[in-house]
């Protein structure tokens, strides 16, 4: 069996309490801090322009809940999954109206924003799309890649002992299109009778 050999704070001395003041710690924590970094901005990113993207989407939702009054006036157009659906869709984006849109009970009026509504819906799954496609995962895959190749040996020469720098590594997979779709899925479309 190795011997673990764990050097104490005083026998790291000056230079590695020197190296810990001035860079933010040993090179391990800063590779394993930038992995999380670059993944976070990724992810902050791609939260801001679904926001963005869903605009319109937000629009004609608040017209079809400003036109129906209630959900319940919606039972003849669209079936209960729908409508639950509907709900939890208005609760997620919290449409508001700057123009005043009056409550109806003209089913074709109703339909005609449900339809608009579904419409804007497929324009936001082919954008979203595009802007999934077109995603730059290289920098984050590259930190991902220099983790799993540099972690360890960085972490070894930290604490001194192979067995202790491997304790509860995980190695890094490439970050995907489809991991980034699952996190920011397209919107279901409506079934609208």
């Amino acid at each position: 069996m190795d011997e673990v050999v764990v050097p104490s704070r005083a026998e790291q001395g000056p230079l590695f309490q020197q190296m810990m003041s001035q860079y933010g710690g040993p090179a391990f924590l800063r590779r394993a801090q930038q992995v999380q970094g670059a993944l976070a901005h990724l992810r902050e990113g791609l939260a801001k322009a679904r926001r963005d993207a869903l605009e319109m989407v937000r629009l004609r939702l608040g017209i079809v809940a400003a036109r129906a009054g209630n959900w319940t006036a919606l039972s003849d157009l669209v079936d209960a999954p729908t409508l639950a659906y509907l709900q939890a869709l208005e609760a997620e984006l919290q449409p508001q109206l700057r123009t005043a849109h009056p409550p109806t009970t003209r089913p074709a009026v109703l339909h005609a924003a449900l339809v608009d509504l579904n419409d804007s819906i497929a324009r936001f799954n082919r954008r979203w799309e595009e802007v999934l496609a077109r995603t730059d995962l290289t920098e984050v895959n590259r930190l991902r890649d220099a983790y799993n190749r540099y972690y360890l040996l960085e972490k070894e020469c930290a604490v001194g002992s192979p067995r202790i720098a491997r304790q509860g590594f995980v190695p890094l997979a490439p970050i995907t299109r489809g991991e980034l779709q699952a996190d920011f899925p397209p919107l279901p479309m409506l079934v609208v009778r």
